[in-house]
């Protein structure tokens, strides 16, 4: 019987596919292949009646029955599908549900706030960057939401998601996506992430416990100065610091949208809501007093993973 697992993660911004097996670590999981096709199926997220069009339905379907395709070819014994915020807060989650049991066979689960928090903890502890880190912040930006989850001693002490996503902060706050970010419009979003995080009343104290970050956002903002750097993303260090990405943040909010496209390693389908999610950043990490994150690869498909897997 194979020991591999197939986990697809349906996002606000992308789908994504792990396929995985246990390490030779104790404890440890080793990744096969990954893909992510860039979706987006949380246009319109924002509404006060958020739901899925059929165009998004469609969409995240097909895609999910590609990567379907890309995972037989490993043999998984068990292959699971999932979906975080976009579906969770539409009226028609239903439909989606529906689209994609028609179309693969497969069925599909909407994780709720706390089970998202539960799998991205157990993803992290399998992570060996940051291994023996037993009390530490864990946030993840996606398109429709920020999750922030507190660890004392590798147990989940408070975990929240707040609606400040990069597609819905800027559906919210950008009038014009073509163009450069506007100071007024940045504003206004910083004052309302802020906001938002004060209102959460989220501990982020001790100051010397670590942020570790993941998702879309951190990723791409870490590929993308890696490639300034002429490095590739696995051999840049994963400690981003707040003036670097604050100097992102301004690099890309100044150009217009035609410019960001040209920017090596900025996905054509992010590179309109990357400024919106490096403000956001910025203004988490002054809120909680930081000056630096950290970035793993190992978020919530890898705790999906770790458990089909039965990783202790």
């Amino acid at each position: 019987m194979s020991n591999k697992v197939a986990v697809i993660d349906v996002g606000s911004n992308s789908i994504k596919l792990l396929v995985a097996c246990a390490g030779e670590r104790p404890g440890s999981l080793q990744a096969l292949f990954g893909e992510t096709l860039e979706t987006r199926i949380s246009t319109g997220i924002s509404r006060e009646l958020p739901s899925l069009s059929q165009a998004a339905i469609t969409a995240g379907t097909a895609a999910i029955v590609e990567l379907l395709a890309m995972a037989r070819n490993y043999h998984p014994a068990q292959t699971a599908i999932v979906a975080t915020s976009a579906v969770r807060d539409a009226l028609n989650g239903s439909d989606f549900i529906q689209s994609v049991e028609a179309a693969t066979g497969h069925s599909l689960r909407i994780l709720s706030g706390t089970e998202e928090a539960t799998y991205i903890g157990r993803g992290l502890s399998c992570d060996p960057a940051i291994a023996g880190v037993a009390n530490f912040i864990q946030t993840d930006i996606g398109g429709g939401s920020l999750e922030l989850i507190r660890f004392e001693q590798n147990h989940i002490q408070q975990a929240i998601s707040l609606q400040l996503g990069a597609v819905r902060l800027s559906e919210q706050f950008i009038q014009d996506p073509a163009a450069p970010l506007s100071a007024t419009a940045e504003a206004a979003l910083r004052q309302h992430v802020t906001a938002q995080l004060a209102a959460s009343a989220f501990d982020f104290g001790p100051a010397e416990w670590p942020l570790v970050a993941t998702g879309g956002a951190y990723t791409v903002s870490r590929a993308v100065l890696a490639a300034q750097a002429g490095l590739p993303i696995d051999a840049s260090s994963p400690h981003l610091a707040r003036h670097t990405l604050d100097a992102l943040r301004q690099q890309l909010g100044a150009l217009p949208l035609h410019q960001r496209l040209s920017i090596p390693h900025l996905p054509a389908a992010r590179a309109d809501i990357l400024p919106t999610a490096l403000v956001t950043i910025d203004a988490l990490l002054e809120y909680a007093g930081r000056s630096e994150l950290t970035h793993s690869f190992y978020n919530l498909r890898y705790g999906i993973a770790a458990d089909l897997l039965e990783i202790p």
